[in-house]
């Protein structure tokens, strides 16, 4: 007697538990193939967020000159203002970017806050003495930051979190150190110098920096990631 060609109901479930063993490896394998292009795209998205807020916070921070303003009171502000006013950080700096050739100073007044969502913000006005009308504008730096500060560093080697701080004869400090505190990234700390802390000269005013021996010398705005493209604060 002949034996039936075909499989036997065992062999069968044997291959089928086989092929859902191999199923179920494939799967978990794709997932976590998945899960790791997603964490790489976000970390490397987060990094490069982060490496733009450093240019942009420390172009502000670097180029600033020592050229007070009047607010929309009237009253006068100093060149750089930490932790004492409206805004976290507020201070002049130099070498705003005018490529169309408008009839302004190249001086521009630049301030940032960290809100309650965790943004960074920055703050420009379109001129430097302001009038009671005078709006900033306002753009996002940085998302997802738990703590933000800066101490500005004198020449005497002493950190300070408050300027001015009513001890220092001296417009500008020396550097800037700045601490990031981030949920991704966790805490960072960058040290930005002072272009040309003063010893002597006096700004000009008219985005020029008159040195001691009455040369003077212009700072040019670099255009990565220009934050002065930006978007009129809501309000």
């Amino acid at each position: 007697m002949k034996r039936p060609l075909g499989f036997t109901l065992l062999e069968v479930l044997v291959a089928m538990a086989i092929f859902s063993v191999i199923g179920l490896g494939a799967q978990q394998m794709l997932r976590t193939i998945i899960d790791t292009h997603e964490k790489t795209r976000d970390q490397i998205q987060g990094f490069s967020e982060l490496s733009r807020a450093f240019v942009i916070l420390g172009r502000d921070i670097s180029q600033t000159v020592p050229r007070g303003i009047r607010d929309e009171y009237g009253e006068p502000l100093p060149p750089l203002i930490l932790a004492s006013g409206p805004y976290f950080i507020e201070l002049t700096r130099t070498g705003w970017s005018n490529p169309i050739g408008l009839a302004r100073s190249n001086l521009q007044r630049v301030a940032y806050e960290l809100n309650d969502k965790g943004e960074i913000k920055r703050h420009f006005w379109l001129v430097l003495d302001r009038a009671e009308d005078s709006e900033p504008i306002s753009q996002t730096v940085l998302t997802g930051v738990d703590d933000f500060r800066i101490l500005m560093l004198t020449e005497d080697g002493e950190s300070r979190d408050v300027w001015p701080d009513g001890e220092s004869n001296s417009l500008l400090p020396v550097a800037a150190e700045m601490i990031l505190q981030t949920s991704a990234f966790g805490e960072l700390r960058k040290v930005f110098n002072f272009v040309d802390p003063i010893r002597g000269g006096r700004s000009r005013g008219d985005g020029e920096n008159s040195n001691a021996d009455g040369s003077s010398q212009q700072q040019e705005n670099a255009d990565l990631d220009d934050p002065d493209q930006t978007e009129q604060n809501s309000p």
